[in-house]
């Protein structure tokens, strides 16, 4: 057979399948537990047969560390855009919020998956993504403590880790809320577990739709 005929039998790998793998295994993660799906139930989500997703990763274990890393880096990336941009303390403070927010709805699947199973991970990946989460959180609690000086250390974290918490609340709750409004409505559950007020978006960045910073007003918790 020719060189033409050789080439023609080229493999071509599909760059979208690893992360149809991913995405495949925090659905199915969310739905029904990590630990209860096998590499068959995953490989069938993604729409790959046989051992294709052998050729990305070679262990259910090795795919729950990729996809808790991913959204690590999510969440850590986000964070430091926001800090390096700057601003005052409140500005910067309620970009962190925003983020935060819209990263918990962008990836609630995989977030869900991330708060259930990283107890089970091996002891060298599960130190290292604390260690990033608190690193994190470090960030806020540097700058919610120019806005809360009344607070002690130990209570601007006290009021970090209630924020955060109230985020992620929508993890395991389907409220059944429309994105935007969920978002403006943690935006001031957040902010009221802070003590502080949201600063709006800078001029040119639109917030989003019913956020505590949109023109159309503060979000009420209680009337629609």
């Amino acid at each position: 057979m020719g060189p033409s005929g050789q080439s023609a039998r080229v493999r071509v790998r599909d760059p979208g399948r690893k992360q149809r793998i991913l995405a495949a295994a925090a659905a199915l993660g969310a739905r029904r537990g990590f630990h209860a799906i096998s590499m068959a139930d995953i490989g069938a989500e993604a729409g790959i047969v046989g051992s294709g997703i052998y050729r990305h990763f070679g262990s259910k274990a090795s795919i729950l560390v990729a996809m808790l890393d991913q959204v690590m880096d999510r969440i850590a990336d986000g964070g430091a855009e926001v800090m390096a941009a700057g601003g005052s303390d409140g500005f910067v403070l309620s970009e962190l919020v925003r983020d935060h927010i819209a990263t918990a709805i962008e990836h609630r699947e995989v977030l869900a998956v991330y708060h259930r199973e990283i107890h089970t991970l091996p002891e060298e990946d599960r130190r290292r993504l604390r260690r990033r989460q608190r690193h994190y959180l470090d960030d806020w609690v540097h700058v919610l403590a120019p806005l809360r000086r009344d607070l002690a250390d130990s209570e601007l974290r006290l009021a970090v880790h209630a924020a955060i918490g109230a985020i992620q609340s929508t993890l395991f709750f389907r409220s059944g809320l429309p994105e935007d409004r969920l978002a403006g409505l943690l935006e001031v559950m957040v902010h009221g577990c802070l003590g502080t007020a949201a600063v709006p978006p800078a001029p040119g960045a639109d917030p989003a739709p019913g956020s505590a910073s949109s023109p159309t007003g503060q979000l009420s918790l209680t009337t629609h």
